[in-house]
């Protein structure tokens, strides 16, 4: 991660971790730490420097393990994400939401829009291989 993410993690509240792992066909962002008001901003400058300025032309696939906290920043991230992604032709997925994070896609209804799935690994292939359901599959309250 550059220098200068990692400064300005660090000056916010809660640091946050961003790692990209690429895949045959999609591309997994692992997040860690606490995502919002102040860090949403460092998520999209980092998508768009690892992956160019048209990041949200690929399957992208959330990874929100390791998240501790979400405010409505970065649901209104997801949602315009999505939007981009979708427009562009692809998917953008998240994966195995915990806790507080996990409550919070089941409240704002995040779950009815877009694909939550407990595996990574199921996530990339089903989005590389282009067999992501229209419908959201089933999302349980807890895992």
């Amino acid at each position: 991660m550059p220098n200068e993410l990692l400064r300005r993690a660090a000056a916010s509240a809660a640091p946050i971790s961003l790692r990209l792992e690429k895949h045959a066909g999609a591309d997994a962002l692992l997040l860690s730490g606490e995502l919002d008001m102040d860090t949403v901003p460092l998520i999209d400058r980092f998508l768009r420097r690892r992956l160019g300025p048209f990041f949200h032309r690929r399957n992208l696939v959330l990874d929100l393990a390791g998240v501790t906290l979400v405010d409505s920043s970065f649901v209104t991230y997801v949602i315009r994400l999505s939007e981009a992604v979708h427009r562009a032709g692809f998917e953008l997925l998240l994966t195995r939401p915990v806790g507080h994070v996990r409550r919070a896609i089941r409240v704002v209804g995040l779950a009815n829009v877009l694909p939550v799935y407990e595996s990574l690994e199921e996530a990339v292939a089903l989005a590389a291989a282009g067999r992501v359901p229209m419908i959201p599959p089933p999302f349980a309250s807890s895992s």
